[in-house]
């Protein structure tokens, strides 16, 4: 198998831009995107403050996910009021469970 890669599908630069953020889009704002998107927020902590005590070493791993999933945002260029949506969705996805009987 070979992977697609944006070098081999689009040989202009502004296409490959254009081809690359539908790429994102498309992988992103659909239902099971949209809930990775609040599993890798949450799993990140983009819209939490770091601990007080962090590491240097920690800080640095922990700014590096960040910014991945900054990355992902600059992709998708979402509204604010869709931005707000997803930062509600990964803090119900930070809390914690309760078990029940019941299914959803």
């Amino acid at each position: 198998m070979v992977w697609r890669s944006l070098k081999r599908a689009a040989r202009r630069r502004r296409e490959r831009a254009g081809m690359l953020e539908r790429a994102y889009r498309s992988v992103f704002l659909c239902p099971d995107g949209e809930i990775v998107l609040a599993d890798l927020a949450a799993e990140c902590g983009i819209y939490q403050a770091p601990p007080v005590n962090l590491e240097p070493r920690a800080g640095g791993y922990l700014d590096g996910r960040k910014a991945l999933y900054a990355r992902i945002l600059s992709m998708i260029r979402i509204p604010p009021e869709e931005h707000a949506a997803l930062q509600e969705a990964a803090r119900l996805e930070m809390l914690p469970e309760f078990e029940t009987d019941e299914e959803y």
